[in-house]
């Protein structure tokens, strides 16, 4: 006997003023895929549920800290009118829903407890499909003629919810999640008003007020030591914290969850040392970050509000990495190459080391230029504009950095690899043997750290990678580096997205979503 197909039929409600919702027509959820190893599965979660009532839609980045405390996907399915006659609102809300980039979240109760969410979103966000593994039959065809449903369980951590702790909702943490209500002009007026010196004296621009007045909003500020401490700020500093508590946000430790975290100008240098920011950086992609203030060692250009460290990264290899894999590199460079948000660059005497690698030698020396090399294809990325081979600017509008990667990039790729292998033996050739390695990772770490301070880098890239070779596991990243970001290659290369940035949270070590899916949806 063939087991009947489990299907879900009720009315779908959507609130279109508050407190007030409207029936939109029947619908069905159908066509489920089996549980994820026989987890939770959307025929009992659904048990002793009637209708689906969508209060809000959320923005998927806004959903960051949601599916942190989710597991992984059990279930997916469609959802779709139960009648034709009935699609033509619902199509227009699946429309509204693509375009607006939108999700509803669903609690689901047994017995009054809240066990699982169920997740409703188009076909048509092609990164959050990815992230939580869609199968690809459910979203082909769509033409916003259904949506799909992923069931993900709820979970709780023992360490958190002791005996005795009362825990939210569901429904109540994601409602802290929601814009704010329509007091939100009177408060801006009200802030402009009250704050208004201070506003203008740091560009505070009005978006980043109106984001500050969400629910549960925590910041954080770095100004140490161009504007003061944390126990002793300076002007600048105070005049900030004075706007934000017109908002309500909550101060909070550099440690603690901040949603957006402020540097004073003059900070940079010492900011990027902090481990706390990298592990941000890397597994919170909510985490904004701005600039603040004013500062001698800075451009007046870059004086006052402005945000930095959006999305994406740059990457670049050790040499160990290129000569133990050159293949493997290449096709990850070509990779990288394809994704708008991220780019990779090579320090030309990390090619040269490489190439003396690959050769057999310890360093770099005269006659390996004559040698032929596997590196050949990686420079022909680099012939075609995929990838760079430089070094980092030093200082802000540097001319003389941007004449020499012009006449680097105008160079056939055989004098190019003569040129790496010059810079390298210049470079390296106080080194000993043994220690050659180590300086190479200090080059690498340094380079990252003066790219990661220049504003045009700063603006546009959020991460700083360093890919290394599996053999080079054990060995840590000089002082000074803690900015920079590692990851072990190849086995990186075939590691499982598992529940990560943006999930969201990223972890450099899946590659997948270093070239698939770092970004905010």
């Amino acid at each position: 006997r063939i087991p009947k197909k489990w299907k879900w039929e009720g009315d779908l409600f959507v609130d279109f003023a508050k407190n007030q919702a409207k029936k939109v027509c029947e619908v069905t959820i159908k066509d489920a895929t089996d549980s994820h190893d026989n987890g939770a599965r959307m025929s009992f979660m659904m048990a002793q549920t009637n209708s689906i009532r969508i209060q809000k839609l959320y923005n998927v980045t806004d959903l960051a800290p949601v599916f942190r405390a989710c597991g992984e996907a059990q279930q997916f399915a469609k959802l779709e009118a139960l009648e034709n006659q009935d699609s033509q609102a619902l199509h227009g809300l699946f429309r509204y829903m693509s375009i607006q980039r939108q999700v509803a979240v669903l609690p689901l109760s047994l017995d009054g407890a809240e066990l699982a969410l169920l997740f409703i979103f188009s076909p048509s966000l092609d990164a959050l499909c990815r992230f939580l593994r869609v199968p690809e039959h459910l979203r082909q065809n769509s033409q916003n003629t259904h949506v799909l449903v992923a069931l993900l369980p709820w979970l709780i951590s023992s360490a958190k919810y002791i005996k005795g702790t009362t825990r939210n909702r569901v429904d109540k943490t994601i409602q802290q999640l929601s814009t704010p209500n329509g007091q939100s002009k009177d408060s801006r007026r009200r802030i402009l008003r009250e704050a208004a010196m201070a506003i203008d004296l740091l560009s505070i621009p009005r978006e980043l007020l109106d984001f500050m007045q969400f629910p549960n909003r925590k910041y954080c500020i770095w100004s140490f030591p161009a504007d003061g401490a944390a126990l002793n700020p300076g002007f600048e500093t105070r005049q900030l914290k004075y706007v934000l508590d017109k908002t309500k946000a909550m101060s909070v430790s550099l440690d603690a969850e901040a949603r957006v975290i402020f540097i004073h100008v003059g900070a940079l240098k010492t900011f990027h040392e902090l481990s706390s920011v990298v592990t941000k950086r890397r597994d919170a992609p909510e985490v904004r970050f701005f600039t603040y203030g004013t500062h001698e060692s800075v451009p007046s250009s870059r004086w006052g509000m402005r945000e930095i460290f959006p999305l994406g990264g740059i990457v670049t290899f050790t040499p160990l990495a290129i000569a133990e894999d050159p293949i493997g590199c290449h096709s990850l460079m070509r990779n990288l190459a394809q994704h708008p948000l991220w780019e990779c660059y090579l320090i030309p005497s990390i090619v040269g080391l490489s190439h003396a690698l690959a050769c057999g030698k310890d360093k770099p020396v005269p006659e390996i230029t004559s040698m032929d090399s596997c590196l050949l294809p990686i420079l022909d990325l680099a012939d075609a504009g995929s990838i760079s081979v430089t070094k980092a600017p030093t200082k802000h509008n540097d001319d003389a950095w941007i004449v020499e990667t012009l006449e680097q990039q105008l160079l056939e790729v055989e004098d190019m690899l003569r040129e790496c292998v010059k810079s390298s033996i210049e470079r390296f050739a106080r080194c000993s043997e043994s220690d050659i390695l180590i300086e190479a990772d200090r080059e690498i770490s340094q380079d990252l750290v003066n790219m990661e301070l220049q504003p045009k880098f700063m603006d546009n890239y959020r991460r700083f990678v360093v890919i290394r070779a599996a053999s080079e596991e054990t060995r840590n990243l000089p002082e000074g580096g803690s900015g920079v970001c590692s990851v072990t290659f190849p086995s990186a290369a075939s590691t499982d997205l598992t529940c990560s940035s943006s999930g969201l949270r990223y972890q450099t070590s899946h590659l997948r979503m270093i070239t698939s899916l770092d970004h905010r949806f």
